[in-house]
């Protein structure tokens, strides 16, 4: 059985499908996350400040701590859970591309270096000063989105803006990147991580990438490695293995069957590349997940 995949218009409170939501963590795990220590995906794109809370967030097979005044960012279809050891309390919103581009048209979401790609780094520490700055705005977007007049999402959008401004200056400061070749390094990022994300099953190599994008394979490496520190070959391998470890995980499918699912018709081949990849085989990784 698969794994719970939750979209947005289950969180719409004022039946308008306007694709956004926002609301203290408290209230949002009493209404709708119950179950939280359990495994599940999104269709949006979230964010979370927590202003109290020790614990544990684990995104993708990997695990970040929770503690006061740390940020979360997570994208579509990221595989997440929560585990608290102290009662935790904060903010969290979201939203559907569809919202993002609707009310913002002048700035990409791409853009935001924390939803740049699967390898941005999911986790941001703030200041206690900036933690009042996002603590004022949640604020006024909650207020708004309790509001819901004519033009309340204008400004719901407005203020996450303002957030995501914040945030991405910081997280550019704890991590710093080459901004020389940035803006149009990233475009051509974003453009070969759709097609990755389109044509990964069926299409392994470098090279069909490079040439769906105009490009050589050569460029397309300096691309990537200076988008993600990454070679165009470590990031379709990267890709390929989150998919095996995630069907592996929510599939009740034979691993035979994951394997043939996922273009590879040499079995014994695709034992070892999950092994040289994740360090351990397909089954090990199944039966401690």
């Amino acid at each position: 059985m698969d794994l719970p995949r939750l979209p947005i218009e289950k969180f719409d409170e004022n039946g308008l499908l306007q694709a956004f939501y926002v609301n203290r963590f408290s209230e949002h795990l009493h209404k709708y996350h119950s179950d939280i220590n359990h495994p599940h995906k999104h269709d949006f794109y979230l964010t979370v400040f927590f202003e109290k809370g020790i614990g544990r967030h684990d995104i993708d097979f990997n695990s970040y701590s929770i503690h006061p005044n740390s940020v979360f960012f997570l994208q579509p279809e990221q595989i997440h859970h929560w585990e608290f050891e102290e009662e935790a309390e904060g903010w969290i919103f979201f939203h559907s591309e569809d919202f993002y581009k609707l009310y913002v048209t002048h700035f990409e979401l791409y853009r935001w270096p924390f939803f740049q790609s699967r390898d941005s780094n999911p986790k941001l520490e703030i200041t206690e000063e900036t933690a009042l700055v996002l603590k004022q705005r949640f604020t006024e977007i909650i207020s708004e989105y309790k509001e819901n007049t004519r033009h309340s999402f204008l400004k719901i959008a407005g203020l996450s803006q303002l957030i995501y401004a914040d945030l991405a200056r910081i997280y550019g400061e704890q991590t710093p990147s080459d901004n020389s070749k940035n803006s149009l390094y990233q475009d051509y990022f974003h453009h070969f991580v759709k097609l990755l994300d389109e044509h990964y099953i069926e299409q392994k190599n470098a090279s069909f990438y490079a040439s769906e994008l105009a490009m050589t394979t050569k460029h397309l490496h300096r691309i990537c490695l200076s988008c993600t520190g990454k070679s165009t070959s470590q990031l379709i391998a990267e890709r390929l293995i989150l998919e095996i470890k995630r069907k592996l995980v929510s599939d009740s499918k034979s691993i035979q069957e994951i394997a043939d699912e996922l273009g590879f018709d040499n079995y014994p081949y695709f034992h070892l590349f999950f092994k040289k990849h994740a360090g351990e085989t397909p089954k090990q990784f199944r039966e401690r997940n």
